[in-house]
């Protein structure tokens, strides 16, 4: 599998951008998995889902995206900083390893899966179920953290 500059340059993005500590912001956390869960509902054909087997794979595969994301999500350090009091998160090592390994799965299953079996074809055509399922249950986690972390900030004030 030839790996292109610009697929270098989004692993780079993504490491360093896991390791930033950013502000949580709690309507984006909605918003994102919705935006991708647009952009997975957009790519499938209706047809796609017509037989029982590309819902099944689709289903186990969205179940092991949200086991990843809950996975991620008890990774991820949430504090409130303390020079501005808002609520920040911090990815771990772990966190970013785990998004590396999915993104590297899914790019391989296309060349590795013979394109020939139509269980194979529907596991590629799937895979975008994990990181809409890893997204998903990572910011579920958060929202969990931040919810604590806000009740507990009041109580204190």
């Amino acid at each position: 599998m030839a790996m292109s500059p610009y697929m270098l340059i989004g692993f780079i993005f993504i490491i360093l951008s896991m390791y930033r500590e950013r502000t949580v912001k709690p309507g984006k956390l909605l918003i994102i998995p919705l935006l991708l869960l647009w952009g997975v509902s957009a790519s499938f054909q209706p047809v796609y889902f017509y037989s029982i087997l590309h819902v099944v794979i689709s289903g186990i595969l969205l179940l092991v995206g949200l086991a990843c994301g809950f996975g991620i999500g008890k990774m991820v350090t949430v504090r409130v900083h303390p020079e501005t009091g808002k609520i920040t998160s911090r990815g771990s090592l772990g966190s970013v390893i785990l998004i590396l390994v999915i993104l590297s799965l899914r790019m391989a299953a296309r060349t590795w899966l013979p394109e020939s079996n139509e269980m194979f074809m529907a596991i590629i055509h799937s895979m975008f179920f994990i990181p809409l399922g890893t997204i998903t249950a990572r910011n579920i986690m958060l929202y969990k953290a931040y919810r604590r972390l806000i009740a507990g900030k009041v109580s204190i004030q």
